[in-house]
């Protein structure tokens, strides 16, 4: 048997080698398959887990801006600015001494010219130059490498801004922001409200705090618009990254601005004369609801901040009080319309037992002897009412309060209105509310209770917004109608209510007669309530301590305005208590009584131009109110209760007396053109979609379409035909 030789050891290693190269060689083929694969398929799809390289490309070569958003802006019933955004800078001293331009010339503030520097900001900002030297010096001590000069220094519109910068001292800087501007200083301010400037999704904007400005925030506030470019010429999906910045929503108030100031000026003298520790004083149309005017005592500046913090919460609905012999003008009309009043019967005044409990007269409980109900109203009798709520029964009485719409907040709009409160559970509390005590109101809701008593038992929920427009599109979003709310007495009750009350201010025995405006037949109810407290009422009599309040109204036979005053706890000259109040109240009920529509217009300019309003959306009854407050002649097209559209754009300006056509869209009608200017007649046509056919110059002397035919019968054309008027030698 031959036996099997072994291969040589080097042999072996070769072979093994050669394989181990084999291997090697199919792994590296394998991996460039994969790789050659995987890159064909992010060349074709260019997509990396699920990330678009082609889009990341692009991304490199575009740049994103933010187009901020313009808060919408606050107006009066016509138009005039309340609130306003604009930008407002702060100035700034540099103090730090390495600041240097490129020239090596300083740009601080030297010490040696902190004097000169001063005298020259005083100038144009005021107050005394030694205020800022102070400051300079302060900024030093502390190291600071600048400082600023409080609110003298803040704020600052373009003017100051322009005027400082025109100084040119080196180290002066100033810091830009945009914030909110109340261009009539002290005016309507706690109903007008306050902003702050907050981080948001939408970057740094400015949000409302009080007031208008908190409760319609969501309208006022606009979104910012994004501008997305690229330098890449391919990259056809930048539109696409585009957003439209949509500025916020311009809200109209209801708020009379001649009669605010007249209201303003007069608050101030009662302010300044009993230094209240609160007022307020509110105006109301009582055919539509609108609060025409009101203010609040401390107030304050909202654009300096002057008087900011006295007096945080709103009077008119962010705070209820016992509102005292005021709403025994509800209890009057209560008891008529539920047949429990006899002005002739008689009662013995001075003091009522209720179980172990007293009501008293607020003449120390002495009363007046045997009295008619009447002469109680005039005389404003605690016992009187009290027996009143009697008569009537604690559930009627209740029934009656829940119709009137206490202890309900108005839901006027806005958003920390005060609900009122009510302790009614024994006979003593019942009684108690029939003179005003033992209940809390807000003046709004006294001022809804009331509308039903000066508009014939139709009870009008107060309002405050006029209407609210999109500047984007100059359309009328919202515009609230007036709103019957309920309906608590009858016209009737509402009318005898009004004479009786009448006795308060003609009566011998009535303590309003100094609230008589002359020439004019008013009627209203006085009232004066103790301060309630943990421990009880206040002392009566202690003026100081109590709240003192008028609601007045006029014509009395049929009331156009009403108006009520509250002074809370007067401090000073309490002997003139009744005068101060009567001295507003008469003030501006007078012009208020005075004023036609053309007294509600805007300021027109030299050149008698105005702001043309826009009523696109809006009611055509209101809008064709408002064109005419504006001096401009408004022609509506049609029957249609809203207007589609107006022949000069919201916003712009207009001659006074202007025609302005207001389409309704509805059954239009060919007017008489008569007279018509050329421009006249092409806006019009314009507005119905018509074709128009002109010939001759200057006006309108035929027309081939008779006045009144309805363009719903047929009518596509219109053929006009000018001539020039004669002129005589």
């Amino acid at each position: 048997m031959v036996k099997k030789q072994r291969m040589p050891k080097r042999d072996q290693s070769d072979k093994n080698s050669r394989n181990t190269g084999r291997i090697l060689l199919i792994l590296m083929m394998l991996v460039l398959v994969v790789l050659g694969v995987r890159f064909s398929y992010v060349a074709i799809t260019k997509d990396v887990r699920g990330h678009r390289l082609d889009k990341a490309a692009q991304l490199i070569y575009r740049s994103q801006n933010e187009i901020p958003a313009k808060r919408g802006e606050i107006f009066d019933a016509v138009g005039n600015p309340l609130a306003e955004s604009s930008t407002t800078y702060t100035l700034v001293a540099v103090l730090d001494k390495s600041q240097k331009s490129a020239k090596g010339k300083p740009m601080y503030v030297k010490k040696s010219q902190d004097k000169v520097v001063s005298e020259k900001i005083a100038s144009v900002l005021g107050g005394k130059a030694q205020a800022y030297v102070q400051s300079l010096k302060s900024g030093r001590k502390d190291k600071l490498q600048q400082v600023q000069f409080g609110q003298l220094g803040s704020n600052l519109n373009v003017k100051k801004y322009k005027q400082l910068k025109a100084l040119n001292i080196p180290g002066l800087s100033f810091v830009s922001s945009e914030s909110r501007l109340y261009p009539n200083g002290t005016f309507a301010s706690d109903l007008i409200g306050l902003t702050k400037n907050e981080n948001s999704s939408d970057g740094k904007v400015i949000s409302g705090i009080t007031g208008i400005e908190q409760s319609w925030n969501k309208q006022l506030t606009g979104h910012n618009g994004v501008k997305t470019t690229s330098s890449d010429t391919t990259d056809r999906s930048v539109s696409k990254k585009n957003l439209a910045v949509k500025n916020g929503y311009d809200v109209y108030t209801t708020i009379n601005t001649k009669l605010q100031s007249t209201l303003e000026k007069s608050m101030q003298t009662l302010a300044d004369d009993m230094k209240p520790k609160a007022a307020v004083a509110v105006v109301m149309d009582t055919k539509t609801g609108k609060i025409v005017a009101t203010t609040q005592r401390p107030s304050y500046n909202a654009t300096t901040g002057e008087g900011i913090g006295d007096l945080w919460t709103n009077q008119l609905y962010g705070t209820a009080f016992e509102p005292g012999s005021v709403l025994k003008g509800i209890t009057l009309a209560s008891a008529i319309d539920s047949g429990n009043w006899n002005e002739n019967d008689t009662y013995e005044s001075g003091t009522l037992k209720i179980g172990d409990k007293k009501v008293t007269d607020w003449n120390n409980g002495e009363g007046w002897g045997r009295i008619t109900y009447g002469r109680g109203i005039a005389e404003s009798s605690n016992v009187a009412m009290a027996l009143t709520e009697q008569k009537m029964g604690a559930q009627t009485w209740r029934k009656y309060l829940n119709r009137f719409k206490f202890l309900k907040p108005t839901k006027t709009g806005f958003s920390d209105e005060a609900r009122g409160s009510m302790q009614f559970q024994y006979p003593i509390e019942q009684a108690n509310t029939a003179f005003g005590q033992a209940i809390s109101v807000t003046p709004l809701q006294m001022m809804q209770a009331y509308s039903a008593i000066a508009n014939n038992g139709k009870e009008l929920q107060p309002q405050i917004i006029e209407k609210i427009v999109d500047p984007n599109t100059n359309r009328v979003v919202s515009q609230p109608k007036t709103k019957v709310v309920a309906k608590p007495i009858s016209k009737a009750s509402a009318k005898d209510t009004r004479k009786q009350l009448e006795d308060v201010i003609y009566s011998q025995y009535g303590l309003g007669k100094m609230y008589a405006i002359p020439n004019v037949r008013t009627t209203g109810k006085s009232g004066t309530a103790q301060i309630a407290t943990s421990t009880g009422y206040s002392t009566p009599g202690d003026n100081t301590n109590e709240i003192h309040s008028w609601m007045g109204m006029a014509p009395s036979n049929n009331p156009r305005y009403m108006m009520y005053i509250v002074t809370k706890q007067p401090q000073q000259n309490t002997d003139n208590i009744s005068t101060d109040m009567a001295n507003v109240f008469k003030t501006v009920m007078t012009q208020a009584l005075d004023m036609s529509e053309s007294d509600n217009k805007v300021v027109v300019s030299a050149n008698q131009e105005v702001s043309v309003p826009t009523v696109v959306g809006g009611s055509t009854k209101e809008s064709t109110k408002e064109m005419k407050s504006n001096r401009l002649t408004p022609i509506v097209m049609g029957d249609g209760q809203t207007v589609k559209g107006q022949s000069i754009t919201g916003g712009k300006k207009s001659i006074v007396g202007q025609q302005i056509f207001l389409n309704t869209g509805k059954n239009i009608a060919v007017p008489d053109m008569r007279g018509w200017a050329k421009s006249d007649v092409l806006a019009w046509a314009e507005l119905a979609k018509i074709k128009v056919n002109i010939s001759g110059t200057g006006f309108v002397s035929t027309q081939s379409v008779k006045a009144n035919s309805k363009l719903s019968d047929g009518y596509h054309e219109i053929t006009v035909e000018f001539k020039e008027p004669k002129t005589s030698n």
